[in-house]
Parts: C-alpha cells; structure tokens; sequence
C-alpha cells in the first residue's frame, strides 16, 4: 500500500482509510506493506508492522506532509519485496512507484483518487494570490487541466482506477481515463464508532446550564472546505432566529485562527466554539451528542466526516458537491442536500433554512437519524467494502495480465515513470515555499497508531 503518510501526524480521511484497510487485510491472513516517506519523528510504535520508507523532504506550507523522491537504493529496497498487488492510496506522485513496478514487475497497480485538484489547488496560494482573479484564470485555464491529464494518464498506467463516488467516475471518464473504474466507498469502522462509551464532549464547551441546539463541523480548516460560507450562514441565518444555537467546528488547519477572527467579526463568537482536532476514537462522542451535522465543502473526493455522522444517527445537510457528499446523503431521507449556487446569496438562504426547520422539528430529525443509521450501516460495512476490494484486485490480475506485451514493448517506462515522479514532486515542493508554515493539530492529540485497532 502506498500513503503519504506512514506516521499519521493528524487527521487526514485517506491515512484513516489506509489504517483501515490494512487491519482488515491482516485480518484476512494477508502480508502488507505501507510504502510511503521518512518522517524524522515517527517513532517505532508509530509504524507499521511492515513498511519501507523513501527518502523525502517537508513540504513546507503543511507540517507533517512530506514529499517522497526516488532514489536507486529504495528502488531496489522496493523491488526486493516481490510484491502480489499495489494499491496506491496516494494523492502524490508517489502513485508513479505503483507504475513503475507494474512497469518492470508486472505487478498488478490499482490506484485510488483521494485528492480533486480543481476544489483544493487555492491552498498553496498566498492571500494576495488567492483572490487574484487572473492567478486563479491562470490555475483554472493552463495549471489545472494540466494536472488533470496528467493524473489521468498515471491512472491509464494502472490496471483499475477506484474512485469514492459516481460523480468521480464520471469526472474521469470526462477526462480520458480508459483504463476500468470501479466506485468502492469507504468504510466506517465498528470498532471506533459502534462505541457509546465517553462523557458529551458539549458540556464542557458550553459552560452553560441549558442544552443548546447543537450544531456540529468535522473537518481540516482549509481554504477548500468553506468553512467561511458555513459560519456566514450561521450568522446570518440561523442564529438570528434560533438564538440558542451553537456551532461547534471541530478540526485544525492553516485557517484556524482566521475563522475565530471571522466569527469574533461577525459577533457569532459566544455561539461558536473550536476546539481543535481530536482523535478519530473520540469522534463518535461528538456525533452522537449534537443534533445536527453541517457541510460546506465543494472538494470531496468522498467526505469520510459525513459518513461517521450518518452511521453515528446524526442527520446531516450539506451542500450538494455531485461527488462524495452527494453520494452519502440521500435528501430528505437521511439528511438534505441544497445546490451551492449559481447564486451564494440565496443558496445560503435555503440552507439556513433548512437547518432552522429541522432544529424546530425533533420529530422529523429522529426519523432522520433512524434512517441515516440503518442506510450507512449497510452501504458502508466492513465486510462488504472488502469484499469489493477483492473484486478489483482480481479485475487488476486480468488487466495486468491482458497488457503485458505493451508493457514489453515500452522499455522507456520505467525510467519515465521515475523522472516524471521526480520533476513533479520537486514542482509541488517548490509551490509549498508560496505560503508560510500552517499549524497543524496545534494541541498535539494524537491519532491511532497502525495496530492500535487490531484485535
């Protein structure tokens, strides 16, 4: 498995998923192997079982993540684990490995999407560039498509593309991906979230003898997930006719400290609380003690928070992405989903008001809750989000099979799928210099460890 991440610093949906799937494939009598950068502070009980780590550098605007090169010595170190599959749950050029040992191995390499570039590129930009309408004409017109026919062709290197959602699928195919997609949701895992365990996490926010109506954001404080939309909405919108409200927005992120300055400008302050990010095992305590899950983010490659909420019983609204949102919430059963736009203004007006009608009715919430958790329960379960793993592995075993003369044929592959992993990373580490250090999980909570879940 390759990740950018083999000591998880914070929470981050795509390392949760890997950490997941590489317990229930041990589970399941498999040997895996994390494949991903050294990181100067993992120590031995942040690491996996089995792992090989390359060589990287910091990328500079986000402490933590660090950007792995090749080298010839890990490339034989790689190569010597005679690996059965690859599955490239990355979304950095680290995934050109994956290409590279199907190149010169024939190993079977699926790729996953984790990353849509088109929501997220904003956040390497400077302020003074961000809102600079002919950088982002610049992004949007050259940068962008670019990148993207890029990543497509990385992925018709592949013997299977997973996407998270339908509206992914179609997002790639748009873009020539030809080699097979398969849509595989992510799971929600029994053994963090089934627990009721844990005091309400509320009380100690609201220092305050009357139960608020509790509204509730689980995400990294980024440019790309809008939380900035959110707390406008909130101000606005539903404080003003629901004054006991509260919004609690649980996370950390280079926007942190300009959202608390946002709603101390906005006068929402008292009615707004940030704690900070915490350990996914003491998420559920959250979801399960607020009435209503929020979301605002347009870049969800899948949204992993809005599955936790739904299979915790809390119903949800958010704003309709056509991607891993609005694949999860199904409007007007488990929880609704508005359109961002064309127009922000009166969007916003329609989502505060369905966050002010389900706050008034309890009644429709519970209904909600009760089918937000029996759904999720079953389209995300451990057993059957496997089970489609293994349908594509076998799928890649036939693709990579069918293929091999082509890969005999093109003895060039290999070393261009090294070059371009080095040129790009290289670039990516150059625009990470653009903006200054984020702060990252600034109360230092830690997260799970590989096999801190295993049983």
């Amino acid at each position: 498995m390759l990740n950018d991440y083999v000591r998880i610093p914070y929470a981050n949906g795509s390392s949760f998923a890997t950490q997941f799937l590489y317990r229930e494939f041990r589970a399941h009598g498999h040997d895996v192997t994390v494949v991903g950068p050294s990181d100067p502070l993992a120590r031995p009980e942040d690491l996996p079982e089995r792992y090989v780590l390359l060589k990287s550098l910091p990328l500079r605007i986000h402490p933590g993540l660090r950007m792995p090169l090749p080298s010839a010595p890990e490339l034989r170190r790689v190569a010597a684990q005679r690996f059965d599959l690859v599955l490239g749950q990355t979304g950095s050029e680290l995934a050109e490995l994956g290409v590279w040992l199907r190149a010169t191995q024939h190993v079977p390499f699926v790729a996953v999407n984790t990353l849509h570039l088109r929501s997220a590129y904003n956040v390497v930009l400077p302020d003074f560039l961000a809102h600079r309408k002919d950088v982002t004409d610049l992004f949007e017109a050259r940068v962008l498509p670019s990148l993207e026919r890029h990543a497509a062709q990385v992925y018709n290197r592949s013997d299977g593309l997973i996407v998270l959602c339908h509206g992914l699928a179609r997002f790639w195919r748009e873009r020539g991906v030809s080699t097979p997609i398969h849509v595989v949701p992510r799971s929600v895992d029994p053994k963090i979230f089934a627990t009721t365990r844990g005091a309400d996490p509320f009380i100690a926010l609201e220092q305050s003898p009357a139960r608020s109506q509790r509204l509730l954001v689980v995400c990294r404080h980024t440019r790309e997930k809008s939380v900035d939309r959110l707390l406008r909405i909130f101000a606005e919108h539903v404080l003003p006719r629901a004054p006991h409200a509260t919004l609690t927005l649980v996370g950390d992120g280079p926007e942190h400290d300009n959202l608390k300055a946002l709603a101390v400008q906005l006068g929402v302050q008292q009615s707004t609380f940030f704690p900070g990010e915490y350990p996914v095992t003491e998420m559920a305590r959250f979801y399960r003690a607020a009435d209503l899950f929020l979301y605002a983010s347009l870049s969800e490659t899948y949204g992993q928070v809005v599955s936790e909420a739904l299979w915790c019983g809390l119903p949800a609204v958010a704003f309709a992405d056509d991607m891993g949102v609005s694949d999860q919430i199904e409007h007007g059963v488990t929880g609704a989903l508005v359109r961002p736009g064309p127009d922000h203004a009166v969007r916003d007006r329609e989502f505060g008001a369905t966050v002010l009608r389900l706050l008034e009715n309890p009644r429709e919430r519970r209904a909600l809750a009760e089918r937000a958790h029996e759904r999720t329960r079953a389209r995300v379960h451990p057993a059957g989000v496997i089970a489609r793993y293994y349908d594509v592995f076998e799928s890649a075993r036939g693709e990579c099979q069918r293929t091999v003369d082509d890969r005999i044929n093109s003895p060039l592959a290999p070393a261009a799928a090294i070059a371009r992993w080095a040129a790009l990373q290289s670039l990516f580490l150059g625009l990470g210099c653009l903006r200054a250090p984020a702060q990252i999980n600034r109360h230092g909570r830690k997260q799970p460890n590989w096999s801190q879940l295993e049983t």
